[in-house]
């Protein structure tokens, strides 16, 4: 899977991803225009949710690499914002 077919596939799949929190607001995934082997990941997970981001990023990234077996070959920097207001 190149790096292209593979920000697709974790898109797709974020889109449906729970996490515990419900689906999220909104999902940007993109190649790292820094490092070829590294993605991308930014995620809103919307108003009135506690979450802690470090924690909620590390079992996002667990669940992709579970999912999609294929993105082994790239390096995942997920970033989860939450307004807990």
């Amino acid at each position: 899977m190149g790096i292209n077919d593979a920000v697709v596939a974790i898109e797709t799949f974020l889109l449906t991803y729970d996490g515990g929190t419900g689906k999220p607001v909104t999902v940007q995934v993109r190649p790292s225009g820094d490092d070829i082997n590294t993605i991308k990941i930014y995620v809103d997970l919307g108003e009135g949710k506690r979450v802690n981001a470090d924690a909620w990023e590390r079992a996002c990234a667990a669940a992709i690499r579970e999912a999609l077996p294929d993105t082994q070959a790239f390096q995942l920097e997920v970033r989860a914002e939450a307004d807990p207001a």
